[in-house]
C-alpha cells in the first residue's frame, strides 16, 4: 500500500527505517524475504489493525509491524500434513492450523502462546505436544543484553508466571491499588510504591481465568477505538482487536523494570501475556506510552538464532536417571547413554545440499554453550561420523543442536551422562547402531536469508515516538549529583513549564525557576542541569518526576529518576 504524500507520515516512515535498522542485525532476517503474506487470510487480520497505520490514515504504534516477515511450514502434530503454514511478524506469528477450516472463524488464524512458551522453555510441536528448548535468555525490551546485561528476559519471569494452568502463581483482586512490583534479570521481586504515583499504573482489572490484575494504561490500550480497515474501506468508532484472541490471557502480574531504551535508563512496566507482551512507558508521549513487544522477532530468534546466554534465574539440574529420553529429531547419537568423558558419534540428516551449519549444547540446566563444530552438510543434505566428547560435561540429559545456515533447519539430538564409567540403554530408548535414511531436504516457500545471531534483542518499543523526548542522565544518583534534564522535539523558542513530582507526590519546582518556567531553543530543546539538595527545600530519597509541557505546541511528557 502507497503512503499519502505528506510532510509527517514520510518522517516517520524515515524514522521507522532508521529504528528497525538500529535494532539489530537479527531482526532484518525476518525481512529477508519480500513483504509477501503467505495466505489471504495473514493480510485480513494485519489489515484490520495496521493498514490504516501503513497508509498514514492514523498514527498509532503496530498491531503486527510494518510488513510480514519470514513464512515457514514448521512441524505441528495436530494437523494432518504434521506440518503447518506459520509467517512472522515484528510482534506475533501468525498461523493456520487446518487449512480445510472454516476462513470465515475469527480463530482460522490463530496467533500461538509464544510468550508462554518462551517462559517455560517449550516449544508447542503439536495441539499436545512439547519440545523442550534452552532458556530464552532475550531481553524482554530495551537496548538487549549485549550493552544492558540487568534488563529482565523471558526466563527472568518464569517464577512468577502462571504456567501450569489455573491456580498456579494466581494474585489476588486488587483493583483501584497501584501497581508498585519491581523484578530484575535475576528473577527476584521487590516493592517499590514511589513508581505507584506514575499515571496508568493504577490497576483496573482482573482477568479471572489465570488470575492477574492489569493496570489502567494497558486495559485502556487492549479496549481502545479507532480507525480499522477491511476489504480496503476504512471504518471508525471500532475496537481494534478481542484483545483475548490478540494477547491472550496475563501469565503475570504487571512488574516495573528499570532497562535501557535509546541509551536511557527508563522505568517500564512489563506485563507478560500468553501471546504477547506489553510495556507501558511514561517517558513516552502520550499515544505511545503502551505498545507491544517484539515476540515475534524474540521467538524467531529463540528457535534459529544460535545459542543464547546463561539465565540468571536457576532452572534447576535434573538428577540423572534411566528413564525415557526426548526423541531426537533427524539425528542419532551412538551411544544414547554414557559415562561422563565418554567419546560420542553423531549422524544427521534434513539439511540443504552443502550448506554450513552450527552447533551448540544444552545443558541439563538448560544453559547452552557453542558445540565448536562448525561443518558443510554432504550433498544428500547429511553429515555421518561427527564425533563428541563429553569431557568435562556434568551428570544429566543434554542435547546437541545442528542448525542449519540456509535453511534453518535444526536436528537435534538427546543423550544422558552418568557418572558411570559404562551405562547401558535408557529405558524406552533403544540405542541406534545404523544412520537414519536421509529424507529429501524440505525447501521453505521463500529464500530464508542467513541468521546472523545477536546477543542484542530488538528496542521496545520499534516505533518511532514521535512528539517530544524526555532524558535524564544520570537515571540515579545521590542528592548531592549533578542530573542533566533533556527534552527534544519542543517547538521552537516556545515556552516551557516544568515541574517535579518528589517521593510523597508532592509538586516541586527547581530554585530560582519563577515556579518551572522555561524557554525551548530554537533547536526545540531543553537542557537543565542542577543538583538537587540545591535546587529543591528537601531532597528526599526514592523515584522522582521529571514532567514538560510546551504551552505552544501543547507536547508533554514525564520521566522518572531516583534519588538514593
Amino acid at each position: 500500500m502507497k503512503p499519502r504524500p505528506n510532510h509527517s507520515l514520510l518522517t516517520i516512515v524515515l524514522l521507522i527505517a532508521v529504528c528497525l535498522f538500529l535494532a539489530d542485525a537479527f531482526s532484518q532476517v525476518l525481512r529477508a524475504a519480500p513483504a509477501h503474506f503467505a495466505d489471504g487470510s495473514f493480510q485480513q487480520v494485519w489489515e484490520w489493525t495496521d493498514g490504516p497505520v501503513a497508509t498514514g490514515q492514523v498514527q498509532r504504534s503496530w498491531y503486527w509491524g510494518p510488513q510480514p516477515g519470514m513464512s515457514l511450514q514448521e512441524p505441528y502434530a495436530g494437523s494432518k500434513s504434521r506440518t503447518r503454514l506459520v509467517q512472522y511478524f515484528d510482534k506475533a506469528r501468525m498461523e493456520i492450523n487446518d487449512p480445510a477450516g472454516d476462513r470465515n472463524s475469527e480463530w482460522f488464524v490463530t496467533t500461538g502462546l509464544l510468550v508462554a512458551e518462551m517462559v517455560s522453555g517449550k516449544q508447542q510441536v503439536g495441539d499436545k505436544d512439547f519440545k523442550p528448548l534452552r532458556p530464552a535468555e532475550i531481553a524482554v525490551g530495551g537496548d538487549g543484553l549485549e550493552t544492558d546485561p540487568e534488563a529482565p528476559t523471558y526466563t527472568s519471569f518464569r517464577p512468577v508466571s502462571s504456567l501450569k494452568g489455573p491456580g498456579d502463581n494466581r494474585a489476588s483482586k486488587k483493583t483501584g491499588q497501584p501497581a508498585t512490583s519491581t523484578v530484575d534479570r535475576a528473577g527476584h521481586v521487590s516493592d517499590n510504591p514511589a513508581l505507584g504515583l506514575f499515571p496508568g499504573a493504577t490497576l483496573a482489572a482482573y482477568s479471572e481465568p489465570l488470575g492477574h490484575n492489569i493496570p489502567q494504561a494497558m486495559w485502556d490500550f487492549l479496549n481502545q477505538k479507532g480507525i480499522a480497515q477491511r476489504d480496503k474501506a476504512t471504518v471508525e468508532g471500532q475496537t481494534l482487536a478481542n484483545w483475548v484472541y490478540v494477547m491472550g490471557y496475563p501469565i503475570t502480574e504487571p512488574y516495573w523494570t528499570r532497562l535501557k531504551i535509546g541509551g536511557v535508563y527508563q522505568d517500564a512496566l512489563f506485563q507478560l501475556y500468553e501471546r504477547r507482551t506489553l510495556a507501558y512507558i511514561p517517558a513516552m508521549p502520550k499515544g505511545w506510552q503502551v505498545q507491544m513487544g517484539n515476540v515475534g522477532q524474540h521467538y524467531y530468534r529463540w528457535l534459529y538464532g544460535g545459542p543464547l546466554p546463561a539465565p540468571l534465574v536457576p532452572m534447576g539440574t535434573p538428577t540423572p536417571t534411566l528413564s525415557k529420553l526426548p526423541d531426537s529429531v533427524d539425528a542419532a547419537v551412538v551411544p544414547s547413554i554414557a559415562g561422563v568423558g565418554a567419546q560420542l558419534n553423531v549422524a544427521i540428516t534434513g539439511f540443504w545440499a552443502g550448506e554450513a551449519i552450527v552447533s551448540w549444547f544444552t545443558s541439563p540446566n538448560g544453559t547452552a554453550t557453542d558445540a565448536g563444530s562448525d561443518l558443510i552438510a554432504g550433498q544428500d543434505g547429511s553429515a555421518h561420523a561427527l564425533s563428541i566428547s563429553t569431557a568435562g560435561m556434568v551428570p544429566g540429559q543434554w542435547a546437541i543442536t545442528y542448525h542449519g545456515k540456509g535453511g534453518n533447519h535444526e536436528a537435534i539430538g538427546y543423550f544422558l551422562l552418568t557418572n558411570a564409567t559404562t551405562a547401558s540403554t535408557p529405558i524406552g530408548q533403544p540405542q541406534q547402531t545404523t544412520t537414519p535414511v536421509s529424507p529429501t531436504p524440505t525447501h521453505p516457500p521463500f529464500p530464508m536469508g542467513t541468521p546472523n545471531p545477536s546477543v542484542t534483542a530488538p528496542i521496545v518499543p520499534t516505533e518511532p515516538a514521535g512528539g517530544l523526548v524526555l532524558s535524564v542522565k544520570p537515571g540515579y544518583g545521590p542528592p548531592d549529583a549533578q542530573f542533566t534534564f533533556s527534552a527534544r522535539g519542543l517547538a521552537s523558542g516556545e515556552q516551557i513549564q516544568v515541574k517535579f513530582t518528589d517521593p510523597s507526590g508532592a509538586v516541586v519546582y527547581p530554585a530560582g525557576s519563577s515556579n518551572g518556567q522555561y524557554t525551548a531553543t530554537p533547536g526545540g530543546r531543553l537542557d537543565v542541569t542542577l543538583q538537587p539538595s540545591q535546587a529543591f527545600p528537601a531532597a528526599s530519597l526514592g523515584v522522582w518526576l521529571f514532567e514538560v509541557r510546551g504551552l505552544q505546541s501543547g507536547l508533554e511528557g514525564v520521566i522518572g529518576f531516583t534519588l538514593r
